[in-house]
């Protein structure tokens, strides 16, 4: 039985928060299969066994510099998301080659 000086309780709508509780996630790059990514990688391993000489600093900008603005360039990881490659290390010699022909 209820005392009708009893004030009613009303529900409260809450609004839906989507997300609740998680961190703002950036959607991962998509890359090569790790199979593809090993034939790249033993590709630019051919290449750089052929002509094995480190690259001059200003040849190692410029490359990095078309790299930065190309768009399989992942800024973050510092990758090619067309061949998978790690740029600082490929960039560096002057046999490895763009899987694009940028470089």
């Amino acid at each position: 039985m209820t005392n009708s000086n009893t004030p009613k309780r009303r529900r409260v709508q809450h609004p839906k928060v989507d997300g609740f509780g998680q961190q703002n996630q950036t959607p991962k790059p998509e890359y090569p299969s790790l199979s593809q990514q090993a034939k790249n990688l033993a590709m630019t391993a051919r290449q750089v066994a052929r002509n094995p000489k480190i690259a001059s600093s200003d040849l190692y900008e410029q490359r990095m510099e078309i790299c930065r603005a190309c768009d399989f360039f992942d800024h973050q990881q510092v990758r090619c998301r067309k061949c998978g490659c790690r740029l600082k290390g490929k960039a560096k010699f002057e046999g490895a080659k763009c899987p694009i022909k940028k470089w």
